[in-house]
């Protein structure tokens, strides 16, 4: 038994308490007062017994049993550098290796790798295998991170493998430095190679051009091809999305070459006419459709920066509202360009070419989540310039409160609450669980609202099957109704929400009604978001909205909705006074729920018709030469940011000074917020003011990213998985600038900062370099100045990505594989149907000695038998009172009921018939006839066997001894009238009776 389980202890000189046994037993013989000898042993034993039980538990002991399964832990890659039909083929194969699992011991667990291990299932005896749980990133793969994932889940009470499902083309980390854990733990890892390869393949390993040019300047593309085999072709380049003509002799603007196997280089001139951003992007095209595998690695992309004189890009909604202020700046040095709001893409490579951008009148619900972050790193990381302008739809107004942008913007959107303005509520009535990535989008969504709203407002979050409170049929609060006040409650809320599929409207609108009802506010909002399916809500509670007069915005996503579902939703949003969208693409979702959370907004504009003259202050600034400003009729209300934020217009109000006018430095850039308007909507008198241009053109000049000079060159360039920045700096004086402070940064694709240290390598050079690990365009920006403060500047440049590593490759990398077996001693295994078994070989594999914590046990058993000790010591036991319980409780009881009442009739009938014959006068002299009743001291003679008479068998008779009067030591009762109490004071002193003798016996002192 000890073999097979054996125990081991953690801490044995505990053991050394067992030798408390020896006193315990001595005090025992001494005598325990007040108990038999019975119960003196029985506390002596659970005595020592606790005794043992504490001293092996205080020493941790643990049972140590031999494992006797294995367990297979597949890593599969499932990157997209893996061709889909092999994938595919590798699943099934791997099925049918969990099929073939014969020992039922035996488990499987499943890790699905891209860029991030993913845990598909964990080791169980289940012989199923899914790789559907996958990384949404599968543009890269990194094996090391899977390898480590697949460790840390072996269990350790079974031999384990690793098993490797993979074609070896690993884009991060390094695989071979992580399965040095798993070999220095005798974990082999075998790997499934998956081979391919892809004879006729082009692949575009570069695009280079100047990163940055001078207006009218001339350059030249280069760009690098690599081929498997000869192939022909089309090649094709745009600039800003416009064909450039490759080759004018033919139609098309393409070029039709042929690649010859190994490196490719073509070149191709061009001119740089006009200022800002250029972005070239490369296509080749084969000839033989489907003849290349991976169409993603036949393109390349490449940025060049065209400097100009001020360059200004004004965003508005009409040209009609913009006109005003650029035409004042038409006869000005300053580019100006206007565009529509929802022109405004391209991502920060676009809004790097411009010094300043000016924001007219724009809300945020007409720009997308990823161009609000743009704008903000484009002032903070690129050191560009912004301006926004006030309008019914800008600053607070126009939904950017808590956005990214704000951050930027040298006022608070949010005003304070001692500004008396009415509060709204806002019900969110979530049900998008429907829609592709339902729960994802419904945290989005309802964020997007949250943050759009003031502090002062209030929000709630009505989900159905969640955990929330005040439940209505399954729908209940995820977030109660109540103030937003810092966002972080209700943003909190939203992420871990749970979003059930609702079965009809009426109890979720019913607890939002009830909900927008309680509190007191000007404006009461819902939003409704759903694919229709639910029921619809009855007409009295819709008549109860009307009477609230709260309004319902519905939003329709995909799902199971129907046209029917739809004309409902509708009718919704038009009986209360609503909106209704029909929304197909999921991005568009954050600005509808944006823009209709300004239906609850606080009253953000300030208008007089009379007009308001504000209070000119000449802080050292953009516009300190001016004396003053004219009047308005109307402002977007903020509030002074602390800070370095500089107000030197304002409106004084009686709560505070309302700003106008203000700007700061912000991060490398500068911004400039303008709360009335520039169109003349609220500044009519400014449109003749005289100085109106300048004000203006001083705004812009002052937010304007400098100019770089002309003795400052920055270069970029990929090389392999690294992005190359060098800068060249050069004096008039001295030939060359060294010792440069410079402070330079990496804004990567995903809108991340990496902060990049340039060191000086020669005279007046500069270098430094940094990962490129996702495709997109990284752009650099550098900002520097020289020890004597006379060349200072900043300076742009960009690294193009055009594709993910991942499609690089064109051929397995079985090379790695072997190394990492080797490595493990694991094996190279193939898809072998008759080999399946020899998945789960043990050979070489030491089986694992698991031990079990069983102090815990142990120490329970202890308390346990702590108080039988004590109740053994406590409780008086009568063995006498005991025997009587048992047969009362195991006596039958169904089958002998009957006979039982039958027997006590007999008995009492057969001493009924006594009587009569003995006579009255009998019975009265008889003193023992009376005493018969209930005395406890009757003799087993006198006793009435009714178990026997229920048998069938006649009673004993009683005998003349037995009726014989009773000794003259306890004198016969004659009263018929004898008291009970006396009857159980004789029985209390019989049952002490046994006590007493025992405790004579117990030797003294």
């Amino acid at each position: 038994m000890l073999e097979s389980l054996p125990i081991q202890f953690d801490r044995p000189a505990w053991l050394l308490l067992l030798l408390l046994i020896v006193p315990t037993v001595w005090m025992a013989r001494r005598g325990f007062s007040g108990i038999s000898r019975g119960q003196a042993r029985l506390a002596t034993v659970l005595r020592c017994m606790v005794i043992v039980l504490l001293s092996v538990a205080l020493s941790q002991p643990a049972m140590v049993r031999r494992g006797e399964g294995l367990t297979l832990m597949m890593i599969v890659d499932v990157s997209r550098s893996i061709p889909l039909p092999l994938q595919t083929e590798s699943e099934e194969f791997l099925r049918e290796v969990a099929k073939a699992k014969s020992d039922p011991n035996d488990r499987i667990g499943v890790v699905t790798v891209a860029r991030d291990p993913a845990i598909a299932a964990l080791p169980n005896e289940y012989s199923g295998v899914s790789t559907s749980t996958v990384s949404p990133d599968l543009d890269a793969t990194n094996l090391a991170a899977a390898v480590r994932t697949a460790l840390a889940l072996l269990p350790q009470d079974t031999a384990n493998r690793l098993l490797l499902v993979s074609d070896g083309n690993e884009t991060e980390e390094n695989v071979l430095a992580a399965v040095e854990v798993a070999k220095a733990n005798g974990i082999p890892v075998d790997v499934l190679p998956i081979e391919y390869e892809h004879p006729s393949e082009v692949t575009f390993e570069g695009l280079r051009v100047p990163t940055r040019a001078r207006l009218g300047q001339s350059g030249e593309v280069r760009m690098f091809l690599r081929s498997q085999r000869e192939v022909t072709g089309t090649l094709r380049l745009f600039q800003n999305d416009v064909p450039i003509d490759l080759d004018p002799s033919t139609e098309g603007g393409g070029r039709h070459l042929t690649l010859q196997p190994g490196p490719n280089v073509i070149s191709q001139p061009v001119e740089f006419t006009s200022a800002g951003t250029r972005q070239f992007r490369a296509i080749f095209e084969p000839d033989v459709e489907g003849s290349d595998a991976i169409p993603e690695n036949n393109v390349a992309v490449g940025v060049t920066f065209v400097s100009g004189e001020g360059r200004i890009l004004v965003v508005a909604d009409s040209e009609v509202e913009a006109a005003p202020l650029v035409s004042s700046l038409s006869g000005s040095d300053l580019d100006v360009q206007t565009i529509a709001p929802d022109a405004l893409v391209g991502g920060l490579p676009f809004l790097n070419g411009y010094d300043a951008i000016v924001l007219m009148n724009v809300p945020k619900w007409a720009l997308s989540l990823e161009m609000d972050s743009a704008l903000h790193a484009y002032v903070h990381d690129l050191g560009g310039g912004l301006v926004m302008t006030g309008g019914p739809e800008s600053f607070g107004a126009g939904g950017w409160i808590d956005s990214d942008l704000s951050k930027a913007l040298p006022v608070r959107l949010d005003p304070p609450q001692s500004r008396q303005l009415p509060s709204g509520a806002l019900a969110l009535i979530m049900h998008s669980c429907e829609m592709p990535q339902g729960n994802f989008w419904g945290q989005q969504v309802a964020i997007a609202a949250i943050e759009a709203i003031s502090s002062q407002d209030y929000v709630g979050i009505v989900t159905f099957g969640g955990f929330g409170v005040g439940a209505v049929n399954g729908s209940s609060w995820a977030f109660p109704m109540q103030k937003a006040g810092d966002k972080s409650a209700p943003v909190a809320a939203a992420k871990k929400m749970v979003v059930g599929d609702m079965p009809d409207f009426g109890s979720s609108m019913t607890l939002a009604l009830q909900g927008l009802t309680s509190v007191n506010v000007g404006q009461r909002h819902a939003i409704v978001i759903s694919d229709g399916d639910p029921s619809p809500p009855t007409t009295a509670l819709m008549v109860k909205y009307q009477a609230a007069k709260v309004t319902i915005t519905t939003v329709m996503v995909g799902g199971h909705g129907t046209a029917q579902d739809m004309a409902a939703m509708k009718s919704v949003a038009s009986a209360t006074g609503g909106r209704f969208y029909n929304v197909t693409n999921p991005k568009n979702l954050p600005q509808v729920f944006v823009k209709e959370a300004q239906m609850v907004a606080r009253t953000l504009i300030v208008e007089e018709s009379k007009g308001m003259q504000p209070t000119f202050v000449p802080i050292p600034g953009p516009i300190a030469s001016f004396g003053g400003v004219p009047p308005i009729t109307g402002y977007v209300l903020t509030a002074r940011r602390d800070g370095l934020a500089e107000v030197p217009v304002f409106h004084r109000t009686q709560e505070a000074d309302d700003p106008i006018y203000a700007n700061w430095n912000y991060g490398l850039g500068k911004s400039v917020a303008f709360t009335s308007d520039a169109s003349g909507r609220w500044g009519l008198s400014w449109l003749g003011w005289s100085d109106y241009r300048p004000f203006w053109e001083q705004t812009l000049r002052w937010v304007m990213r400098p100019p770089t000079p002309q003795n400052v060159v920055l270069r970029t360039r990929q090389e392999g998985d690294k992005g190359i920045v060098e800068l060249e700096a050069l004096s008039e004086s001295t030939g060359f600038l060294n010792f440069l402070r410079t402070d330079a940064r990496v804004l990567r694709p995903d809108n991340t900062i990496v902060d990049l240290p340039l060191q000086q390598i020669g005279p007046g050079r500069y270098r430094a370099e940094f990962p490129v690990d996702r495709e997109g365009a990284y752009l650099v920006n550098v900002a520097f100045g020289a020890a004597d403060g006379q060349t200072k500047g900043t300076v742009q440049g960009a690294v193009a990505v055009p594709y993910a590593r991942e499609f690089r490759s064109v051929r397995d990398n079985l090379a790695l594989l072997r190394a990492v077996a080797e490595r493990t001693g694991g094996r190279v295994l193939s898809e072998d149907p008759l080999g399946v078994t020899g998945f789960f070989d043990r050979k070489g594999l030491e089986m694992p000695r698991s031990p079990k914590r069983i102090w815990d046990l142990l120490t329970i058993v202890a308390a346990a038998l702590f108080v039988l000790d004590v109740a053994s010591r406590r409780i008086a036991i009568d063995p006498e009172t005991i025997a009587r319980w048992s047969r009362m409780l195991f006596r039958p009881s169904e089958a002998t009921s009957d006979a039982t009442v039958a027997a006590w009739k007999r008995a009492r009938e057969e001493a009924a018939k006594q009587r009569e014959r003995g006579g009255a006068g009998a019975a009265a002299a008889d003193p023992s006839v009376a005493s018969r009743r209930f005395d406890a001291e009757q003799s087993e003679a006198e006793s009435i066997d009714v178990a026997q008479e229920s048998s069938g068998q006649a009673p004993p008779r009683p005998t003349p001894a037995s009726s014989a009067p009773p000794s003259s030591s306890e004198p016969p009762v004659a009263d018929d009238d004898v008291s009970a109490t006396a009857r159980l004071l004789k029985a209390k002193r019989r049952a002490q009776q046994p006590r007493s003798e025992d405790e004579k016996e117990k030797p003294s002192g």
